[in-house]
């Protein structure tokens, strides 16, 4: 008895020792749904701010609701390197890492008249 009550800890140890860490923590996946809209003539996307932690893996997909023309708006966020034209009626979606902390401008690369936004990285 005393034999088994000393190799037991020495077993629970080897055990414990050979059982795989768990892996880092997966980032963040985030989709987000931004509508192109006029109001009063002044067209922008919707939501006007995106928020997401650093490292999330972000989808965002864009629906461009603008009956006026033109019929095409552009979305732009620069520091990633995103820039898509999306076409009233035919949704699109773009993807990046948000692996930089800050405040990043989104805007209409083909109307810079337009209402910008922007997204919000935390870390």
């Amino acid at each position: 008895m005393r034999r088994l009550v000393t190799m037991l800890p020495v077993a629970l140890s080897l055990i414990a020792t050979s059982i795989p860490s768990a892996s880092a923590a997966e980032p963040a996946a985030m989709t987000v749904t931004m509508v192109n809209v006029e109001y009063e003539g002044t067209k922008m996307w919707l939501p006007g701010t995106i928020t997401v932690p650093k490292g999330a893996k972000v989808t965002v997909k864009l629906v461009n609701n603008v009956p006026s023309e033109p019929a095409q708006h552009g979305f732009a966020i620069p520091a990633y390197n995103v820039q898509e034209v999306v076409n009233r009626g035919e949704p699109k979606t773009v993807e990046f890492t948000a692996d930089k902390a800050g405040v990043f401008p989104i805007s209409c690369q083909l109307h810079p008249a337009h209402v910008a936004g922007q997204l919000v990285v935390v870390p």
